[in-house]
């Protein structure tokens, strides 16, 4: 027998998920898989082999769960992120219609809860982002914090790709993330995604392989970014895509699925794995 060498342990690039959801609205708008708890989204993470996900609260809709300024969404994350640091990444919800209030609870959030991002949902709180006596005040608090903001985007008419266009340039080093690559405006998200330097395209939803793999391509691998919205899918099924494709090197999945995750977030890309 030769001599016994030990196995190397060799630098593995992490997986990071930047759209999963978890709070108690869910008990009123139960999901396809649980998801009130951090325990219960990292025991998702842990079957489809995820090393972190970002997470905010869902949408408030009301019934017996009041919340429409997401005091009590935040805090809940607030409290899944510190009995998990090591796998979720706290993001800040508001409602930018409430205009004081919003910048309270994003100082909030900062300050206490220690949140690395923001998201914000137009169609849901009916604003639109091209909106900029409720934006800027957003914007501003974003460029201070270094927070990306993560859109929901693609639905007429406060989610076009098109309205992004005079926030993009305007604040170039807050960094923004389109959800679902736009749903059916995925071309008009590429366009924007070319035009600026700020502006990353997000995987989940209904993207097709063939929508992820034009994505890449048009906007290449560094600005393509895995999300599978938890836990409303199943995180492998947008993985499976993004994986499938033939013109993504391994140095190309490792951006998109981690790499420019945590480059936004200025985390560390990588973890001790066993060869």
């Amino acid at each position: 027998m030769s001599g016994g060498v030990p196995s190397p342990m060799r630098e593995q690039k992490l997986i990071i998920d930047a759209h999963a959801h978890l709070g108690p609205a869910f008990q009123t708008r139960p999901p396809m898989l649980p998801g009130v708890t951090g325990e219960q989204i990292v025991r998702i993470l842990d079957d489809a082999a995820i090393d972190k996900a970002c997470v905010f609260a869902p949408a408030w809709e009301g019934a017996e769960f009041v919340d429409p300024g997401y005091e009590k969404a935040n805090r809940a994350i607030y409290f899944a992120v510190r009995e998990h640091p090591d796998r979720l990444i706290g993001y800040c919800r508001i409602d930018p219609n409430q205009i004081q209030q919003a910048e309270k609870e994003m100082v909030r959030c900062h300050d206490e809860y220690g949140f690395k991002g923001l998201k914000l949902h137009p169609l849901w709180e009916h604003f639109l982002p091209s909106n900029t006596k409720i934006i800027r005040p957003i914007l501003r608090r974003c460029q201070e914090y270094g927070w990306p903001i993560f859109w929901h985007a693609g639905y007429y008419p406060t989610c076009e790709p098109a309205l992004f266009f005079g926030i993009a340039g305007e604040y170039p080093r807050v960094n923004h993330i389109l959800a679902h690559l736009a749903y059916a405006h995925t071309l008009d998200a590429i366009i924007l995604s070319q035009e600026y330097a700020n502006v990353f395209l997000e995987t989940s939803g209904n993207s097709t392989a063939q929508a992820i793999g034009a994505t890449a391509t048009a906007v290449g691998p560094e600005k393509l970014i895995f999300g599978s919205d938890l836990p409303f899918t199943q995180p492998e099924d947008v993985i499976m895509k993004i994986k499938l494709q033939p013109r993504l090197s391994a140095q190309d999945l490792d951006l998109v699925m981690g790499g420019n995750m945590a480059r936004l977030l200025d985390l560390p890309h990588v973890g001790k794995g066993k060869q």
